[in-house]
């Protein structure tokens, strides 16, 4: 025998060996498993960690990401089309409405994801919020769903059954909510809903992954781990203006739009708490952050978001710093956009990581043009394909398109106290 083909013998004995490695008991297989379920309080798991998951011999290394994608249905006769924000009321992203894709942008997105599952299908699904629009799922935050029912009409046409076919069916989301999801204006929408319905049983897919406003998991790969942190940045949208200031109509504790009461189980329970109750909810989460990041271990630590991290942007770059994080994953912002470590926006300054946008899901009117053959970046996805060296990130339009394609590489932590002296959580 040939050492060319003693040596194909040995990497075939190796791979053999390294595909049928036992699963660790400590960890659930390809399933991300929901902690208890909670009777009425959806902030019970707020900070889990949740049981690790494992991808071994049947991943495919494949991670989609989507935002701001839950389009508006007023009637079961209409199409779902994406809320028009070219109104008088936002006078910055007045534009030209785009017919055959505007009118369409959510089902072209989920698509071209159809599209791309077929042969790289994902082993789960990223969604950085803003899951319907306008104002969420159509109950409020004092309505218990397990006793009143879920909001099927906009369940099963605007996320079931529009997400899929081919390598889509079966593969989990786990997500965050967006400022859209707590009600856009006011803070009362059915919020609570948008997590209970991770545990809403045989009536929907099961694939709906969103258990609490903040929360952790470790994923292992055979030869890799990634640490990801959800958290809820909705405080960078929970102002406290009175009804006169022009912001007033965007901000979830608006003074205009909030005179129904509030959440009489988690709070905010009135509109003059709203502010303070989503600064204590941050503060919260930035001890957290800092805790949970000191303690990883993995190879890579990637953080969810809805809002992307040039708000509160020098919070982001001193922890980031600190401990290294590698990726931070947002939407909020209505396009699509990768920025590599050290790349700036006019908006964004240079950070130590790399950041996504991904804000083109079509569940509203994109701030950029987009074109019909889908040369733009106003509506789309990203793909990641992930491994212990790199992840390879790829930008995806609302035709397929590749529009980017380009490695993240992983951060080295900064520990030294001394070069934090002014940080504090």
């Amino acid at each position: 025998m040939g050492f060319g083909a003693m040596a194909l013998r040995a990497l075939a004995v190796l791979t053999s060996l390294r595909t049928v490695q036992p699963l660790p008991t400590d960890c659930s297989n390809v399933v991300f498993e929901r902690p208890l379920k909670p009777l009425t309080d959806p902030m019970q798991h707020n900070g889990q960690a949740i049981r690790d998951v494992c991808f071994w011999e049947s991943a495919t290394r494949h991670v989609m990401v989507i935002g701001d994608w839950g389009g508006v249905q007023y009637t079961e006769e209409m199409p779902i089309m994406p809320a028009d924000h070219r109104s008088h009321l936002f006078p910055k992203r007045a534009r030209h409405f785009v017919r055959g894709v505007d009118d369409y942008a959510q089902h072209r997105v989920a698509v071209a994801m159809l599209n791309l599952s077929m042969y790289e299908p994902p082993d789960y699904v990223l969604n950085v919020g803003d899951n319907f629009y306008w104002g969420g799922v159509n109950s409020t935050c004092n309505d218990n769903a397990f006793l009143t029912g879920f909001s099927w009409n906009q369940w099963g046409p605007i996320f079931e059954q529009m997400y899929r076919g081919g390598g889509l069916d079966g593969k989990q989301w786990l997500g965050v909510l967006g400022n859209h999801d707590y009600g856009g204006f006011k803070f009362n929408s059915g919020w609570h809903e948008t997590i209970f319905y991770t545990w809403a049983g045989h009536h929907s897919t099961g694939r709906w992954f969103t258990p609490a406003q903040f929360y952790q998991v470790k994923v292992r790969y055979l030869d890799f781990s990634i640490d990801y942190y959800f958290v809820d940045t909705n405080v960078n949208n929970a102002w406290n203006f009175n009804a006169s200031d022009p912001k007033d109509g965007h901000n979830i504790c608006s003074e205009s739009h909030n005179s129904q009461g509030g959440c009489s189980i988690t709070g905010p329970v009135s509109q003059d708490a709203c502010h303070s109750w989503f600064e204590s909810l941050w503060e919260v989460q930035k001890r957290w952050l800092d805790d949970r990041l000191k303690l990883s271990k993995a190879d890579w630590q990637i953080v969810v978001s809805h809002f992307p991290p040039e708000y509160n942007a020098d919070f982001w770059t001193e922890i980031g710093t600190r401990y290294g994080i590698d990726l931070i994953i947002s939407g909020h912002r209505h396009y699509q956009k990768l920025l590599l470590p050290g790349e700036t926006t006019k908006t964004a300054p240079a950070f130590p990581f790399a950041t996504i946008i991904s804000g083109g899901g079509g569940g509203i009117t994109s701030d950029r043009m987009p074109e019909l053959k889908g040369d733009d970046d106003a509506y789309g996805f990203f793909d990641l394909f992930l491994s212990r060296s790199s992840i390879r990130v790829r930008a995806f339009s609302h035709t397929g398109r590749l529009r980017r394609s380009a490695d993240v590489t992983p951060v080295q932590a900064k520990t030294a106290e001394s070069e934090f002296a002014t940080y504090r959580i």
